[in-house]
């Protein structure tokens, strides 16, 4: 039987001086309350209760011992209401690991307008690439590729799907010409992303008029999407980009869509939100999930536009 079931049950009656009276409270059988102290003093091997036919009086030696039951009881009750408290309040700390492609001014919006929402949180935001797994204490939630997370119950809410697209500043494109065609690209640097590249020569398959194209780059360079960007708008090359990444440098004229009539052959990337736990979620995480959805679902519009859509318009 459980010891705190015994210790209520002996606190009751002898609060009660009554086996049904603290039956009655607890919403158990008077045989319930009986056993229950029966067993504790067996436990402790000691008599806490005298039972006559009208009444229930404490023994000399567990005087003493109800009070520090009495105690124990109410401190037990009063952490248990508090977590509860807590439990519906946005305050505590929310650990959140996120992909690379996400880092940008519309994520510096998110943050902006989730803090406005929940300012008591405590958000620890991390980049990463590689794999992760919710269960090992790091990280609470995960913004990322699927593939990036072990997902072994775990929940995971679709948050927007991103095509990959060839990007290059204006001044790159200035110095050493704009490709026309797939073809061209074979006069060009490239970065690539070095996460699916797993060939001893590297390569971009293009879709150009409905048509597969292989193109074997002069010269490229692997790296993951934060280094290709940052490559790009220094005019290292033609990057392969997620458009999400690149929307906002387009917007404003830091890079140039290369061959904006073609597509990336497989270049779909997907970002999900995981967690751990869907039921007795705490206040912080179950806002931040919904508000997550409610802010991608939003922009969702914007992402499917086409990133040519996204460039500066001329006066």
């Amino acid at each position: 039987m459980d010891q705190l079931y015994m210790l209520r049950a002996f606190v009751s009656a002898a609060q009660h001086q009554s086996f049904s009276k603290a039956a009655t409270s607890l919403g158990v059988t008077t045989g319930s309350i009986s056993k229950a102290i029966a067993k504790l003093e067996a436990s402790i091997q000691t008599r806490v209760l005298h039972r006559t036919t009208r009444s229930v009086t404490l023994t000399e030696e567990a005087q003493s011992y109800y009070l520090s039951c009495c105690r124990l009881l109410e401190e037990l009750d009063e952490a248990n209401r508090r977590i509860m408290r807590e439990r519906e309040v946005d305050s505590g700390k929310l650990r959140l690991v996120i992909h690379p492609m996400l880092v940008s001014e519309t994520f510096s919006q998110f943050l902006s307008s989730y803090r406005a929402i929940a300012p008591n949180v405590n958000l620890v935001v991390s980049v990463d690439e590689g794999a992760v797994n919710l269960y090992d204490g790091q990280f609470d939630m995960a913004m990322l590729p699927p593939h990036q997370v072990e997902q072994s119950a775990v929940i995971r809410r679709t948050l927007f799907k991103s095509s990959r697209s060839l990007v290059a500043s204006a001044d790159y494109l200035a110095q050493r010409g704009t490709p026309n065609c797939a073809a061209d690209l074979t006069k060009h640097f490239l970065l690539l992303p070095s996460q699916s590249r797993q060939r001893s020569t590297n390569y971009v398959q293009v879709i150009e008029n409905g048509e597969p194209v292989q193109v074997i780059p002069m010269s490229s360079m692997d790296g993951n999407d934060v280094l290709l960007r940052a490559a790009a708008l220094a005019g290292a090359g033609i990057a392969e980009l997620p458009e999400a990444m690149a929307r906002e440098d387009v917007a404003m004229g830091k890079l140039v869509p290369v061959l904006p009539g073609c597509s990336i052959s497989d270049s779909e990337v997907e970002i999900c939100l995981f967690y751990s736990h869907r039921e007795l979620l705490p206040a912080r995480f179950r806002t931040f999930v919904d508000f997550c959805t409610a802010f991608f679902r939003l922009n969702s519009a914007r992402r499917r536009a086409p990133l040519l859509d996204a460039q500066p318009q001329a006066a």
